[in-house]
C-alpha cells in the first residue's frame, strides 16, 4: 500500500485532507517538523506521498528533501507543497517540489493531485483498490491496510482475504475457498481454511467485523 505523510503542525486543519485520503483507502499518517519525528515516520518503509502544509511547517521543501536523501537516499517520493499567494510570489522551481496547491483549497482537489502523482510515477489506481469501510485491500501491491495502518498478513492469508473481499455477500463453502486459495492440488484438510480465517479476523482486531461464519456451511465477507 503506498503510503502518505502530511507534515504539518497543525494537526487539526490537516484533518480534512487526511480524512479525505484515508476516505479514498490511501494510509496517512501525520508529523510534525522536528528531525526526530520525521525520522520516526520514515519508518519502517518511507512513504511515495509527502505533503508538506507551507501554512505551518517549520521546514522547507529544500529541508525536506534534504532529510529524505540522508535517510532513505534510494527512496522516491513525491513532495506536494500546499501554500499560500504569498508564498508561491517567491516560489523557487528547484525547491525539490513535485506540485504546488494554492491554498485554501478543497481536500478533494488535494486527492486528485495525488491519484495523478501516483499515476504518473507507479501506475497505481482506484482499480486495484478493494476497500470496504476502513479496510483497503491494495491489488497491485498486496498490501492491506485498516484505519491507515498496515496489516501484516501472510501471502495465503492476504489471498484468503481478497478472495472473500472480491466476492463479498457471497457464501462459500471451505472446500470451496480451499481449491480457490490453495488450488485443487493440496492435500491438505477443510481446517487449514478455519485456522488462516482465526488468524485473519485476529489481525483486523475486534473493531472490523467483516469475516462472518455461517453455520454448517463456510464463511462471507460482510464488508
Amino acid at each position: 500500500m503506498h503510503r502518505i505523510l502530511i507534515v504539518t503542525e497543525n494537526v487539526k486543519n490537516a484533518g480534512p485532507w487526511q480524512h479525505e485520503l484515508i476516505r479514498a483507502g490511501y494510509p496517512v499518517a501525520c508529523s510534525g517538523t522536528q528531525r526526530e519525528m520525521l525520522v520516526k515516520a520514515l519508518a519502517p518503509r518511507p512513504p511515495e506521498v509527502f505533503i508538506l502544509d507551507g501554512t505551518s511547517a517549520k521546514i522547507s521543501p529544500a529541508q525536506l528533501r534534504q532529510l529524505l536523501e540522508q535517510v532513505c537516499p534510494d527512496h522516491q517520493a513525491c513532495l506536494i507543497w500546499l501554500v499560500t499567494e504569498e508564498l508561491i510570489s517567491n516560489l523557487d522551481p528547484a525547491c525539490g517540489i513535485d506540485d504546488f496547491i494554492n491554498l485554501p483549497a478543497s481536500a478533494t482537489e488535494l486527492l486528485a493531485r495525488v491519484r495523478l502523482h501516483l499515476w504518473k510515477t507507479l501506475k497505481v489506481t482506484s482499480d486495484d483498490l478493494i476497500i470496504a469501510g476502513p479496510l483497503v485491500i491494495d491489488q497491485a501491491n498486496y498490501s492491506v491496510s485498516a484505519d491507515g495502518h498496515p496489516l501484516e498478513l501472510t501471502f495465503k492469508e492476504y489471498e484468503l482475504l481478497r478472495f472473500l473481499a472480491s466476492h463479498r455477500g457471497r457464501v462459500f463453502t471451505r472446500e470451496a475457498l480451499l481449491n480457490q486459495v490453495w488450488g485443487y492440488d493440496y492435500y491438505g484438510g477443510t481446517r487449514t481454511v478455519d485456522v488462516h480465517i482465526t488468524r485473519i479476523r485476529s489481525k483486523l482486531g475486534p473493531g472490523l467485523d467483516l469475516v462472518e461464519t455461517i453455520r454448517n456451511v463456510g464463511y462471507r465477507f460482510n464488508g
